[in-house]
Order: C-alpha cells, then sequence, then structure tokens
C-alpha cells in the first residue's frame, strides 16, 4: 500500500512524499521534500496520459510560455522562455515542457518558500540542492543554467552523445543511469523520490496548453 500527500511549492520540488514500502533511488537524486507556505495545489484530474515522450519538437512558443508564467510572476524574462524554447530545439528536448518542470522547481521562478537558491544562480531545476538550505549549483549565464538542466534530462533520456559542439557543463550528469527515462513520467522516484513528479509536470503542461488555446 503506497500512500502520498502532493503538494507543490515554491522551493526546488518541494512537496512531501510520503511512501510506505522501500524505493531505491538513482545515485543522482538531488531533490527535497518539504512544506512551503505558497503552496500550489495541482488539480488530480489533468492530463492522464502515460506516455509522454521527453524527446521531441516544443509545441508552445516562447512567447506564450512567458506569457504563461507572468501571470503568475511579473518579472519573469522572457530570455528564459527563449532559452528553453531554442536549447530544446538543439537538444531534441521537449523544451516547453522542461519550462513547466522548472516552474515546479522553482515555484514560478520567483525562488521562494525557504529555498536558498537565488535567480542569479540560473540554477532552474534544483541542481545540486540536496537539502533545504543548500544553494546547489551555480551558472554564469540564463543559457548554460537552462543547458545544464536539458543535459541532465537528455542524460535520463538518451544514451546518445550531446549535440555536436556542445560542451559538457551538467556537474551531475555521470550520476545518470543514462537511457532510463525516455517519458516525462519515468521521471518520477529519479529526478524526483515522488512517484507522482512526471504527472506534476505535465499537470502543469497541460494548464499552459490551455492558457495557449484562450489567447
Amino acid at each position: 500500500m503506497v500512500g502520498y500527500l502532493r503538494i507543490l511549492c515554491g522551493c526546488a520540488a518541494l512537496c512531501i512524499s510520503i511512501i510506505a514500502g522501500a524505493v531505491t533511488p538513482d545515485v543522482d537524486d538531488f531533490t527535497i521534500w518539504t512544506v512551503c507556505p505558497d503552496t500550489i495545489a495541482v488539480a488530480d484530474t489533468v492530463n492522464e496520459q502515460q506516455h509522454e515522450l521527453i524527446l521531441g519538437p516544443s509545441v508552445i512558443d516562447p512567447a506564450t510560455m512567458h506569457a504563461f508564467v507572468a501571470e503568475h510572476n511579473p518579472d519573469f524574462p522572457l530570455e528564459i522562455a527563449e532559452a528553453f524554447y531554442r536549447l530544446g530545439a538543439l537538444y531534441g528536448i521537449r523544451g516547453d515542457v522542461a519550462l513547466c518542470q522548472s516552474i515546479i522547481e522553482t515555484g514560478w521562478f520567483l525562488f521562494g518558500g525557504g529555498t536558498a537558491v537565488t535567480p542569479d544562480q540560473h540554477n532552474y531545476c534544483g541542481m545540486g540542492v540536496t537539502s533545504l538550505g543548500v544553494k546547489g549549483s551555480c551558472f554564469d549565464t540564463v543559457d548554460d543554467g537552462v543547458r545544464a538542466q536539458l543535459q541532465h534530462i537528455y542524460a535520463y533520456a538518451t544514451r546518445q552523445p550531446l549535440p555536436e559542439g556542445e560542451t559538457l557543463i551538467d556537474p551531475r550528469f555521470s550520476l545518470v543511469n543514462r537511457g532510463v527515462a525516455t517519458t516525462w513520467h519515468d521521471l518520477s522516484n529519479r529526478w524526483a523520490m515522488n512517484p507522482d513528479y512526471g504527472r506534476h509536470i505535465l499537470d502543469i503542461y497541460a494548464r499552459l496548453v490551455e492558457f495557449s488555446l484562450s489567447r
């Protein structure tokens, strides 16, 4: 019997996952699970598809991604949305869905809820944050922060080498059991010790799609 309480909040994938039974994480696991004041409730009924592939083209354009996040964070830079779209295409990864992962990890890029990560670190996925209060990895630019996140996703999704001309900047790339997660659902209990982590990402993406259709 597995019981869980799912709460998304404004820290690096800040949730509670109470699991009865042993789960063995990847060596790479760096997500923390706790409760924050700015909790975001996610409807259980949104997007029940179970096989959403990580690799593929983005569907949502950068301007729409920016507008979606800006409804929750008016100071959200367009540059970040553009980087997810552009670098996602370079790595063959759904950059629009990866942005939704970052929404969960950063709390709409507000970096609230007690996290030690700050916007100037350009760390959009909680990389290196092993416990609350740990600042984690730092990257020099928006592009490098997005690139490191996408490289980490790439490590999970495929065993192929990095795209030609790309330099490895993900400090935890070698810790991943490569190619074990071809869908966003497969990141559950891997990227984060939460059995519903992938579905939470796709729940946010479903809201992004709905937002796009309403424009």
